[in-house]
């Protein structure tokens, strides 16, 4: 599906960054700290796996995918609004906007 690289709120490096030890067991990538914010429209259904709540940390559902053929994760924190308004939050095991020299606006391919 088509997706266009949108702006975040610049929250997903810290939060990256206190999952990333959860992350890697649960995906064997040491994740990028930082997200690549895609906006879809819509979020078909997805077998995902779970990263379970911790302190005041919340539940994070974690989908395999890939953007422009690169390996990444799309991720669905339970205390975000993303999923609903069609954001799907990606990481990698690098920083996918560099790599794949994108900007806000720059459209992508995304692969579940």
């Amino acid at each position: 599906m088509k997706a266009k690289v949108v702006a975040g709120k610049g929250e997903g490096a810290r939060y990256v960054e206190v999952y990333a030890q959860k992350i890697k067991k649960l995906t064997g990538i040491v994740p990028f700290h930082g997200t690549l914010n895609l906006d879809v429209g819509f979020i078909p259904p997805l077998e995902v796996e779970e990263i379970e709540a911790f302190g005041e940390f919340g539940a994070v559902e974690i989908a395999p995918c890939a953007v422009n053929f690169e390996r990444a994760f799309a991720v669905f924190p339970e205390k975000g609004k993303n999923r609903e308004e069609g954001i799907v939050e990606v990481i990698a095991e690098k920083n996918l906007k560099e790599a794949l020299g994108l900007k806000e606006g720059s459209f992508v391919d995304l692969q579940f």
